[in-house]
């Protein structure tokens, strides 16, 4: 189905897809705002929204990855080794995640602990986690919100079959449906209040990811039960 595929667009695609993953990552350090009083409590930096995305991003870079190596050595061959790769990549993944969305759980547990425990709990929290850059979030979730879309776009230039790929655009639109999700809950509440409803965009998108992970998991399973038969 790939044979007649436009290069120059699937590469422009697969760097489309790693520049959304390496700003998700480089978000950590651009959104997060401590003041001295967190960093004097040793309070966990906020801003756990966008970067738990690059999980998310991760798996649909690993996929037009494989779909390009595949063009490379060919199907047959990157079949064999397509399966046991991908086992490793999502048991690591999955681990990573399940630890990621604990620690993000602990985290809202304690800040809306906090805030409710006045006076003292809730001054500790105003020192703490008051301080959110929604400006700079907001600008970092226009440029993902781009280049996924030109991302989809080159896709689908490269070539229409990858529409008929009834798993790859679900991992799309379940990208965009994240970026949306993030958005929506950064802004949904008055600046104080963001650094919680942020944390619980985290864990939303972890659990996509995981979601995506168990799926992954199970292909890669089938594969390469199919290679030993």
């Amino acid at each position: 189905m790939l044979e007649d595929l436009r290069k120059p667009f699937f590469i422009a695609a697969l760097i489309l897809a790693l520049l959304t993953v390496l700003v998700e990552l480089g978000s950590i350090g651009a959104v997060a705002s401590v003041s001295s009083a967190a960093a004097q409590l040793g309070a966990p930096t906020p801003g756990e929204g966008i970067p738990s995305m690059a999980m998310l991003d991760g798996l649909l870079f690993y996929a037009v990855l494989m779909m390009g190596i595949a063009q490379l050595i060919g199907a047959h061959i990157e079949g064999k080794i397509a399966g046991i790769i991908t086992l490793i990549v999502s048991v690591l993944l999955l681990l990573a995640a399940i630890v990621m969305v604990f620690k993000e759980i602990a985290l809202l547990i304690l800040m809306v602990s906090l805030l409710l425990a006045i006076p003292f709990g809730t001054i500790a929290y105003f020192a703490a986690w008051d301080s959110f850059n929604t400006g700079g979030a907001a600008i970092a979730l226009s440029i993902l919100m781009f280049l996924k879309l030109a991302f989809a776009a080159c896709l689908v230039l490269a070539q229409q079959g990858f529409l008929k790929m009834k798993g790859l655009m679900l991992i799309i639109l379940t990208s965009l449906l994240a970026n949306l999700v993030v958005s929506f809950l950064q802004g949904l509440v008055p600046g104080f209040l963001v650094s919680i409803t942020d944390d619980i965009a985290g864990i939303v998108v972890c659990i996509l990811a995981i979601i995506w992970l168990i799926v992954y998991l199970i292909g890669s399973v089938i594969s390469i039960v199919k290679t030993i038969i």
